[in-house]
């Protein structure tokens, strides 16, 4: 069946159980735009949803400390972070999946050849690398401050690269030096590079995982955990790293439709965050009865 696509009247889909949904949520161009507003129709809807007995859960490449406390705000209950390495239910970590220290050495050797910034990502450690932040805060988004609040959330989590344990790796390459076969080739066996969905300046931003890991990992463990079946699951992304997550629930959703191979694996195209994106799919979905209107 084609995947419903916003050209189409989001028409509330069949639901005849009475059964919660575990609904699994990106961040970046998901849940907020690049300046990290969240629009009111998403505010809203996700309200709905949470009133409908549905349960909320953030599912993104971001660690923790990266999840400011007004995302949490949102209603959401756990978290798949690290684009698969960590989920936790409330303060039960139900996985938590660090990189040996061998491979964050090679990785940090790589990314200093590559003249990258980058930051090493955990549940409870952040290590950026020198002058990250003075790089990628004010280039973020379209203005400088728009990502201050991030900074701001990681600080207290900062520790250095030789002693901390992380999860994945966060790297910004320099364009005439960001060539996805070198970074693969130059990975440890068992790892995985994406482009993620976070730009900075023109720098292309490759993310690095163990190959075994993704959002759909996570999601498996949370719904082990609180009992609802893959079959009611619903995952919501616009980038590479939601693949797996929208192709392993049983409603997958792209917002904005702009990565190809997400939108290969949805079951609906949405439209971007900004045009109200995630309220409309959240209809489309038969999540909420209509879509709050994008102010």
């Amino acid at each position: 069946m084609d995947p419903m696509t916003d050209t189409e009247v989001p028409a509330r889909v069949e639901n005849e159980s009475p059964s919660p949904r575990a609904v699994f949520v990106d961040i970046d161009g998901t849940l907020c735009d690049s300046r990290q507003r969240i629009p009111e129709s998403a505010l809203e809807a996700l309200a709905q949803v949470r009133e409908g007995g549905h349960r909320l859960f953030a599912c993104t490449g971001r660690s923790a400390p990266e999840v400011y406390p007004r995302f949490w705000d949102v209603g959401f209950e756990g978290i798949v972070g690290g684009a698969g390495g960590y989920a936790a239910v409330g303060n039960t970590i139900l996985l938590d999946e660090r990189m040996p220290r061998e491979h964050v050495d090679v990785l940090t050797t790589l990314w200093e050849e590559l003249d990258a910034f980058y930051i090493w990502q955990g549940p409870d450690q952040m290590g950026p690398s020198e002058g990250y932040l003075d790089f990628f805060v004010p280039r973020a988004g379209k203005h400088p401050e728009d990502w201050i609040e991030y900074a701001q959330s990681i600080t207290p989590f900062i520790v250095g690269i030789d002693g901390g344990a992380f999860t994945k790796v966060t790297a910004y390459v320099p364009p005439e030096k960001a060539s996805m076969e070198r970074v693969t080739a130059a990975l440890p066996d068992g790892y995985r590079a994406i482009i993620g969905s976070v730009g900075a300046a023109g720098y292309v931003p490759f993310e690095v995982v163990p190959a075994h890991l993704s959002k759909a990992v996570g999601i498996r463990a949370i719904c082990q955990h609180v009992g609802i079946p893959l079959s009611y699951t619903v995952a919501l992304g616009d980038s590479n790293n939601d693949v797996e997550a929208v192709a392993r629930a049983a409603v997958g959703i792209s917002i904005g439709g702009v990565c190809d191979d997400l939108v290969a694996v949805a079951d609906i195209v949405a439209p971007a965050v900004g045009q109200g994106g995630l309220a409309w799919a959240l209809a489309a979905a038969g999540l909420i009865d209509e879509a709050p209107t994008p102010a």
